[in-house]
């Protein structure tokens, strides 16, 4: 799942026993005090073979590698504390897992690794947008799976996606604003949340202006497109969404088949 799309769930307001609860808590420490780390750790000459062997598991989006993935790109973060790329790496990872795990603790456990890896690149370098934008997806995909967390979260999920857009507005094809639009379409609205459809097609509109190609900003102007009232223009986006999705399976991209399925389903009636 793109972050775009896992950080836009309808975070709904905490409720029921478990009330609610912080969605930001102190992360442990990425390497533990005292310095020498665990027997047989990597030291920071190995870095880049780590994470190249990350990437090329992560990007073969098979629950198995993708599991051995994040905790390679911890591997590298916990070997050089500087490299952020690492917990980029971790973040988005993770995220992946929380969307194609079939048990729930498994779900839980990976979101909040998540949340720690976008926290701990942000503390490390943080005027990076991309730990801002991986931060309030994390933030997103930890909300669906601790309900009590939502209410909390919604300030901070907006405050990170606005800072990325601000600062890298071409981040993850144009992701910032991706993230922000399906945040609006898909939040609670005043006073519980930020809801807003017409913001929501305000950035809708950014993302395909920044990469008009990528299905998932054609996804996003569709159902901006249908929230604000315009059935049949939503209709065609989504058919374009399928187009471009499409070619991107042809050209064997992992990603294209939930494209497809997401716009196929919109296009029947069917609801998200």
């Amino acid at each position: 799942m793109s972050a775009a799309r896992a950080a836009a769930l309808l975070l709904l307001a905490c409720g029921g026993a478990a009330g609610c609860a912080r969605a930001l808590r102190e992360p442990p420490p990425l390497v533990e005090p005292g310095g020498g780390g665990k027997e047989g750790a990597a030291g920071p000459g190995q870095v880049d073979s780590l994470l190249k062997s990350a990437a090329e598991l992560y990007a073969a989006h098979d629950l198995r590698k993708v599991r051995e993935a994040a905790q390679l790109f911890l591997d590298a973060a916990r070997a050089d504390a500087t490299r952020v790329e690492a917990l980029v790496g971790a973040a988005r990872a993770q995220i992946w897992l929380v969307d194609h795990e079939t048990e729930p603790i498994a779900r839980r456990e990976a979101a909040t690794s998540a949340v720690h890896a976008a926290q701990w690149c942000g503390r490390i370098d943080p005027e990076n947008p991309a730990c801002s934008y991986w931060l309030g997806a994390a933030l997103g995909v930890q909300a669906r799976e601790r309900r009590s967390t939502g209410l909390d979260a919604l300030p901070l999920i907006e405050e990170a996606f606005k800072k990325a857009a601000v600062e890298a507005p071409t981040l993850e094809e144009g992701g910032p604003d991706r993230a922000l639009a399906l945040l609006y379409l898909r939040a609670p609205g005043w006073p519980t949340g930020p809801g807003d459809p017409d913001l929501g097609l305000m950035h809708a509109r950014k993302a395909v202006q920044l990469s008009p190609a990528f299905p998932p900003n054609q996804l996003a102007l569709a159902e901006a497109l249908k929230a604000t009232g315009d059935a049949e223009e939503s209709a065609r986006t989504y058919q374009r969404a399928l187009d471009l999705a499409r070619s991107r399976a042809e050209a064997r991209d992992p990603d294209a088949s939930e494209w497809i399925e997401e716009a196929e389903k919109a296009l029947k009636g069917e609801t998200r």
